[in-house]
């Protein structure tokens, strides 16, 4: 079972997908607005067709319509495809590779081999209309995807929640689901915020995430924003010197620290059976909590998970105090209409009216993928001339100089047509 060698690759693979704001990866980390402005400008957004959108490796990439059959590259896509509603769409996918959880994907072309690389001949087999490769995948796979006449759109990083809850909706956008998309993202954000709210005031105890192999990351990795957004102090803060934030931390540190818990990174393997580990309060009152691995480093809606599992352990007491039921969910984001503008110009006594468009569709694309690769600099490498942002083409999804009527025509057209 491919489980069988995930101890000792759970450290690799996350290593790789997990380090989301890399040396590497500056360029867009530095230039990406925060979470919440993404949102706000992907929410005014277009998803109509064709469409012109720049992805992490500053391609323009056009979808010239409705993608119908869908590949899938690294198990974050699958698991937000799936949420989202697109999982009849997707015809090519990892296939029982950290996606046991996922049903109905029987029949679906495999597209990775064991170690997580990619078969880019089941991908181009697969005939899809529209792949999505999540950050771990390398640029050279991307390109020899295009080269086969696919068309290919690579994500950013993530380097925290808000930024998975825009990933959702950029996803929803690309693929014609925006409106479920909006949906998952709404209720990600609500959950989220009522967590940070319920444990705000508590105190933090101290937290070690072990992410596997002596490895754990620093606060400024996505990994880490989960242990705050629990309420953990994470004891790597500051003391992780690598370009990734990730990294092990000397005995010295451990001891002095002295993590209150412990958070293990999946269900299998165990904290470090050291003397300097033994003698901490974690390990001395029991205080190790398991999070499910593929919800911890799969960038999608199931990161809440993870997030409230260490929650409840670290602050059981207000975390049975948040009603999910009830929770405030903001409002979704929805994509605006394209709204046709007459403009009158002087061309020898002839108005010419031009079809306009609302706001900018900036948003950006940044998802981590933790067990999609082997390689653990695919990521990092991989970002290092990416922009920070998805941006609609400034021709407008297929608004050109028209007539006003023509303007309004299309744009039914197009309604029609969007999910």
């Amino acid at each position: 079972m491919r489980d069988a060698t995930a101890v000792v690759g759970a450290a690799l693979l996350v290593f790789a997908a997990v380090g989301a704001v890399p040396a590497a990866a500056g360029a867009g980390a530095a230039t990406g607005a925060s979470g919440a402005a993404s949102a706000s400008a992907l929410a005014d957004t277009h998803c109509t067709y064709p469409m012109t959108v720049t992805d992490a490796t500053g391609t323009e990439v056009q979808i010239d319509e409705n993608p119908d059959r869908l590949a899938a590259l690294a198990p974050s896509a699958a698991q937000i495809l799936w949420s989202i509603g697109a999982d009849e769409e997707t015809v090519a996918m990892p296939q029982d590779y950290y996606l046991s959880y996922l049903n109905g994907t029987e029949g679906k072309t495999d597209v990775v081999n064991d170690d997580g690389s990619i078969i880019t001949e089941a991908v181009v087999g697969a005939n899809p209309d529209l792949v999505l490769a999540p950050n771990v995948v390398p640029n050279e796979t991307v390109q020899a995807l295009r080269n086969s006449g696919l068309t290919v759109y690579k994500f950013e990083a993530a380097s925290d929640l808000e930024d998975v809850s825009t990933k959702i909706e950029l996803y929803g956008q690309l693929t014609g689901n925006y409106d479920r998309a909006g949906q998952v993202s709404a209720r990600m954000q609500g959950q989220v915020q009522a967590i940070r709210d319920a444990v705000s005031g508590e105190d933090n105890p101290r937290v070690f995430f072990h992410l596997g192999g002596g490895w754990t990351a620093g606060e400024d990795t996505f990994v880490g924003q989960i242990v705050a957004a629990a309420g953990g102090d994470n004891i790597a803060a500051g003391e992780i010197n690598t370009s990734n934030g990730y990294g092990s931390l000397s005995n010295e540190i451990v001891t002095q620290k002295d993590p209150e818990w412990i958070v293990q990174n999946g269900q299998y393997g165990s904290v470090p059976k050291t003397p300097t580990f033994n003698e901490t309060t974690a390990v001395q009152e029991g205080n190790v909590v398991r999070v499910n691995r593929n919800f911890m480093t799969q960038n999608g809606p199931k990161n809440v998970e993870a997030l409230k599992t260490i929650a409840q352990a670290l602050h059981p007491e207000a975390y049975e105090a948040i009603d999910f039921s009830a929770v405030e969910t903001p409002q979704p984001a929805t994509c605006s209409t394209p709204t046709p503008t007459a403009t009158a110009t002087d061309s020898g006594g002839d108005a010419t009216e031009t079809a306009g468009m609302d706001g900018d569709g900036t948003v950006t694309a940044t998802m981590m993928d933790a067990d999609g690769t082997a390689t653990p600099t695919a990521e990092s490498e991989d970002g290092a001339a990416s922009p920070a942002g998805t941006t609609t083409s400034g021709d407008g999804p297929g608004f050109g100089a028209a007539t006003a009527l023509v303007a309004l025509l299309a744009g039914a057209l197009v309604a029609r047509r969007r999910r």
